[in-house]
């Protein structure tokens, strides 16, 4: 049975010495502020930013304005490490107000969101009911069009069939 090695670069005496052109390591990552999981660091594959580090919330996905909107470069993670409070303007329509400034008040907005919620299920019910009465209407009419024209063309052949006797 044979070992595999795995080859790791020589050392260079300090573990805090870095290359020249290397940046310096990211500080730990935090949670993320909207969804609250902490934040994964991926390089980029993508021609203008090959190779460059950044943080982002594992729940942000690629062109879907429904996820999450925090993603970042190393030098924006670290300002934002620097003052947390001040998120840039692209997080904040990303990040429900509820994880904002609100204290306790996010159980009162959760039961107002719950109530607005259900007002609109009973207006959309309503429309649905009123919709089916179009429908009956619509049915209604159509039969009646039908015999209206069935008679019509009665009394037309009738008519025809009278003058020729």
């Amino acid at each position: 049975m044979s070992l595999k090695q795995i080859w790791r670069p020589p050392s260079t005496g300090s573990s805090s010495t870095q290359r020249p052109g290397q940046s310096p390591p990211l500080p730990a990552l935090v949670d993320c502020p909207g969804c609250r999981i902490e934040l994964v660091r991926i390089v980029s594959k993508q021609p203008k930013t090959y190779g460059q580090s950044f943080v982002k919330c594992p729940n942000n996905i690629k062109d879907d304005p429904t996820t999450c909107g925090v993603i970042m470069s190393e030098a924006q993670y670290a300002a934002y490490l620097r003052n947390p409070g001040e998120l840039p303007p692209h997080w904040k329509k990303s990040i429900p107000p509820s994880f904002g400034d609100l204290g306790g008040c996010c159980d009162d907005r959760i039961l107002e969101m719950k109530q607005e919620l259900d007002a609109l299920k009973l207006k959309v019910d309503s429309a649905v009911d009123g919709l089916w009465d179009l429908k009956v209407q619509m049915q209604r009419l159509k039969s009646e069009s039908v015999v209206i024209a069935a008679v019509c063309l009665g009394v037309a052949l009738g008519c025809i069939v009278s003058k020729l006797w």
